[in-house]
């Protein structure tokens, strides 16, 4: 069950032109294409008359036709052509409601009259000129359950990442805290005295040991905010605030947009946003490709996990994973879980 009356991402902003996309969110199969004036426009993929997908199809201007019998479509999903006939009234496909920000095209997947733009998701700095940016899509063969815990309990860098940003100490050696307001979920990790994992001492001004920290924040349906942090041991703020929020001395932003596509695989947006002065321009493909190593990693992980409840003889499920044991580690992913059954528990009432 998904929560619809909410906005996902769809597809990167470059990834929306003047050809048809095809991209399946919540089951629900949708065509993404441009205008000629560069409106992102969204349509159910699936021609009113025989059903051939109009991905299939091609544009012609800022309609697009089916290119079974070719019935054409305006931007708002309106029939306004059927060849050799009159185009009856009231007939056409749905079109869903866009907004495109930071580099996202977010669709609001329930009632169009219930969506509000404001509400979209925003990362900003991935329209900053001044921080650098790398960002990727993964399809991942997995019920988004798995990839919203796995993004709660950091602790896993440790040992899924430990040839590029994490080691051991980093697990056994963080003060680490949860908390939730409203529907938002922050899950901190602050490590002292920690020894450098391979892409900070590469990338950052510290090789031996140094202070490092996390902050995750989730934000309902499928969003999260990543800050990493580090300095010299005892490094802290000038005006003595939380450390938290900010990169230190080096560090980086890492954003999530998790969006359903069935209820066994799933769309991650990844990107990472930096100062520009943080890895120098010589540096950043290395430095790149090992931050796409770690996500590359993760999807390893959640497919594996989706195979193992998939031939669960007890019948277990991304939603109701049959854990034996619960550690101090899941705290966040917990709540996260809470927090979308009340809200699939109101939608239900409602």
């Amino acid at each position: 069950m998904f929560l619809r009356d909410q906005w996902y991402v769809g597809a990167w902003s470059d990834e929306v032109g003047r050809s048809p996309l095809g991209r399946t969110i919540l089951g629900e199969d949708i065509v993404f294409y441009r205008t000629g004036a560069g409106k992102a426009v969204a349509l159910a993929n699936s021609c009113a008359h025989r059903r051939l997908p109009l991905t299939a199809g091609r544009l012609q201007g800022d309609t697009i036709e089916c290119g079974y019998h070719g019935l054409v479509y305006d931007e708002d999903g309106r029939c306004v052509k059927i060849p050799g006939q009159e185009t009856p009234r009231n007939i056409g496909v749905k079109s869903y409601p866009v907004v495109e920000r930071d580099q996202f095209v977010s669709v609001w997947m329930g009632d169009p009259a219930r969506a509000d733009p404001a509400n979209a998701i925003s990362f900003s700095r991935l329209s900053d000129p001044n921080w650098g940016c790398t960002k990727v899509r993964l399809h991942i063969g997995c019920n988004y359950f798995l990839i919203l815990d796995n993004l709660l309990d950091l602790s896993h860098v440790a040992y899924v990442h430990n040839s590029t940003i994490g080691n051991a100490p980093v697990a056994e050696n963080a003060d680490v805290k949860f908390s939730r307001r409203g529907t938002t979920v922050r899950a901190t990790r602050d490590m002292y005295g920690v020894p450098a994992a391979r892409t900070y001492a590469e990338f950052g001004p510290h090789q031996g040991i140094f202070d490092r920290w996390q902050l995750s924040e989730y934000y309902p349906p499928g969003y999260f905010f990543i800050n990493n942090g580090s300095g010299r041991c005892g490094w802290a703020t000038a005006d003595g605030s939380s450390r938290l929020e900010t990169q230190g001395e080096w560090g980086f932003q890492v954003h999530h947009c998790i969006t359903p596509e069935t209820e066994a695989s799933s769309h991650q947006f990844w990107a990472l946003a930096h100062e520009s002065s943080a890895v120098v321009p010589a540096g950043r493909e290395e430095f790149y490709r090992q931050c796409h190593q770690v996500v590359i990693e993760d999807l390893a992980v959640y497919e594996a996990q989706q195979r193992s409840l998939d031939t669960d003889p007890a019948g277990a499920s991304a939603e109701h994973v049959g854990a034996r044991v619960v550690i101090e580690a899941d705290r966040g992913l917990l709540m996260a879980r809470a927090i979308l059954r009340d809200m699939l528990a109101q939608k239900v009432a409602a």
